[in-house]
């Protein structure tokens, strides 16, 4: 009861018991005057009534006022609570809502309880269906408390979220009369919540492996790529510890590697980790120790670096070929010099040789000793051939060959360096047939075939060599590129060792690419067939089964009429030529047994020791010179200038090119600018006597 109600209480007793005490009074007084006693009671009375309306009034007012006060505390408290506290009718409006609401949406309550904005309109569309839903279930289940999060859109355009909890009145009847409910923001929560379950989400679809384990090891956590990369399922990997995973951090280690990581909080590592079907892949681990509530933790990323570890691996072979293919270059060009010099000192042994055995008359025990001397000289020069062959590069020398006699030559040089339980088979059906090619390439060929056969048969076996004619048709030149339907030479390498790998037929040409120990082959082998034979304009292929063998069969187009022909074995007897001939060589050796030579055919010679002084003769002698023999490579002035400065003075000057290093390169070169012929060094009698007696024209 408040303050003025009380006062108005006594004061209204007091007036009511001076009123029966005045009454009392009159009465005595005026006991025989019954009229004027009755006037008095009725003011009397009337007096009591006044007071008593009074009374009423001054009770009133005490209660509004109080009532006022209430109002007042209940507003303070709605405005103060953190949130808006709401009074909401079903059709959606709001009679009474905190001012805070206006901190949430940017409209002031007045909005709503005033101007009779619906609740409504300011609840994000894409909430507002499950919202009424929620509501209308609630109503049927006639739930007495309901909580909701949704999203209100505020007057900027921007969103918030709110958390609902509303307290559901329903009536006598049933129905839903107001919902008395507290609005807070629950923006802040809500990104949190968005962001940890977008972090969730990384982290389980993230393209790392990653673990959450306890000091034991023990794994508390994996994600989806962890499930992935060790196949096996995350409730296997959550009974398991990371000691079962990691063979780098075993059982008896693993307190001093927990020690480790306190110590250091964070690091990488390169390590392993063990599948369910136990094959061990290399992982790239980072690993970072945390505190939690008092306990403590590791979280682990490892990165599958198996191909980066094979992009390294291969990178550090290819390092390791290159460098080998450099020591190979660097060998053939040693390789080239060696066999250029050496062909030099042959051609004063063999050029001698030759003479002796073509001279008559002379004592027979000279005879034979010229001819064993020739001989050697012969094997000599085909070695060097061989050595030739290596350091080529460069256009290819097109003449017939005769694929059986290659082979046969092939087979001698390596019966002396093959394993002797290797027997050799061959079989030739082939004669008749030739192929247009350079004959140090394709023994070449012939060698990289044999020796991988050999290597191939480290227990020994069989190398069958084979060749014979062949008719290749449309059908199976279309599958190989390049091919031409036509007669072809089959030259076909077969061997009985280890064979290939399914695996590796495929890569077998590649450069570089071998199956043999480290230091026991380069891995350019066979990509030196493959592209000696296709610039050839055949094809390569194999047939191989592991434990069964290998066979190599190489294609070849067939020589057409009329194409170049190989050297032709002269008689003893040689004709005589006619003819001054100019010889510019700067090595001595060379001139001599050169000029020997030439002068025992019959020609009359000027000899010149290096380019400058064979101009210089030229300059002075050209009309009375029939032809030019010129060294390649020399001092001062190579043999493709000094012809040159030769075809300056006369243009129809005749000049044969010869040098101890085969028909390549610069060489080619300077045969297409007018050179009538190359001879190669060492010179032998028969093939001097033909080259230069075609370019006189004295030869028959």
């Amino acid at each position: 009861m408040g303050f003025l109600q009380r006062v108005s209480l006594l004061c209204g007793a007091a007036f009511l018991v001076i009123a029966v005490i005045l009454g009392m009074l009159i009465t005595r007084a005026f006991g025989e005057n019954a009229t004027d006693a009755r006037i008095w009671s009725i003011l009397l009375v009337g007096f009591a009534a006044l007071f008593a309306l009074l009374f009423g009034v001054v009770r009133k007012a005490g209660m509004f006022a109080e009532q006022q006060d209430l109002s007042r505390r209940l507003v303070s408290l709605m405005n103060n609570v953190p949130g808006a506290v709401y009074r909401g009718l079903p059709d959606w409006t709001m009679p009474m809502l905190g001012a805070d609401i206006e901190r949430f949406i940017g409209y002031p309550a007045e909005e709503f309880t005033g101007k009779g904005k619906r609740w409504l309109e300011v609840v994000h569309p894409d909430d507002l269906d499950m919202l009424k839903a929620r509501i209308r279930e609630a109503v049927r289940k006639r739930e007495r408390v309901l909580r909701l999060e949704y999203r209100l859109r505020h007057r900027d355009g921007s969103v918030c979220w709110v958390g609902d909890r509303r307290q559901m009145i329903y009536g006598e009847d049933g129905w839903l009369r107001w919902v008395d409910g507290l609005l807070l923001d629950i923006t802040d929560r809500k990104r949190s919540e968005i962001a940890l379950r977008l972090t969730q989400f990384s982290v389980d679809r993230g393209g790392d492996a990653a673990y959450w384990m306890g000091p034991d090891g023990r794994l508390l956590y994996v994600n989806d790529k962890a499930c992935e990369a060790l196949r096996y399922s995350r409730e296997e990997l959550l009974s398991m510890k990371i000691q079962e995973i990691n063979p780098d951090f075993p059982s008896e280690r693993w307190s001093s590697h927990w020690e480790e990581l306190r110590q250091r909080r964070t690091y990488s590592v390169e390590s392993r980790h063990r599948t369910k079907d136990g094959l061990l892949i290399p992982v790239e681990v980072t690993a970072n120790y945390i505190e939690f509530d008092g306990k403590e933790y590791n979280c682990v990323s490892a990165r599958d670096i198996t191909y980066r570890k094979r992009a390294e691996e291969e990178s550090r072979l290819l390092q390791s070929q290159l460098i080998q293919a450099q020591k190979m270059e660097a060998l053939g060009l040693l390789a080239g010099g060696i066999a250029h010099d050496f062909n030099n000192l042959l051609t004063g042994i063999l050029g001698y040789a030759n003479l002796l055995c073509h001279r008559k008359g002379i004592d027979p025990e000279i005879d034979r000793a010229a001819g064993a001397i020739q001989r050697a000289s012969e094997r000599a020069s085909n070695l060097t051939a061989q050595l030739l062959g290596f350091a080529r590069k460069g256009k290819n020398l097109n003449i017939e060959l005769d694929l059986g006699r290659m082979v046969t030559a092939v087979i001698g040089l390596l019966e002396r360096t093959m394993d002797q339980r290797i027997r050799i088979v061959t079989d030739f059906h082939s004669e008749g047939g030739c192929v247009l090619g350079d004959p140090s390439q394709l023994d070449q060929v012939v060698m990289n075939l044999a020796v991988n056969a050999c290597d191939a048969m480290p227990e020994g076996g069989r190398l069958k060599i084979v060749t014979e004619r062949v008719f290749l048709d449309e059908a199976f030149c279309r599958d190989r590129e390049g091919m031409i339907p036509g007669s072809h030479i089959l030259l076909s390498v077969g061997d009985t060792g280890i064979g290939i790998p399914p695996e590796n037929l495929e890569r077998i040409f590649d450069p570089f690419f071998t199956t043999k120990p480290q230091g026991k082959g380069t891995g350019l082998g066979l990509s030196m067939v493959f592209g000696i034979v296709r610039n050839h304009g055949g094809c390569v292929d194999v047939r191989s089964e592991a434990g069964a063998g290998t066979e190599f069969r190489v294609y070849l187009p067939e020589s057409r009429p009329g194409t170049p022909k190989e050297a032709v074995e002269m008689s003893a007897s040689l004709p005589r030529g006619r003819g001054r001939i100019l010889l510019v060589d700067d090595q001595e050796t060379v001139r001599e047994v050169a000029r020997d030579m030439l002068e025992a055919l019959g020609y009359e010679v000027i000899t010149a020791s290096d380019g400058l002084e064979g101009v210089s003769r030229y300059r002075d002698l050209w009309r009375e010179i029939d032809l030019v023999i010129v060294d390649m490579v020399m001092p001062n002035l190579s043999g493709g200038d000094c012809f040159r400065r030769m075809k300056e003075i006369n243009p129809r000057t005749r000049v044969i090119l010869s040098s101890g290093y085969s028909m390549e390169g610069a060489i080619q070169d300077v045969m297409n600018e007018g050179i009538l012929a190359f001879i190669q060094k060492p010179y032998r009698l028969e093939e001097l006597s033909r080259v230069v007696g075609t370019a006189v024209g004295t030869y028959q």
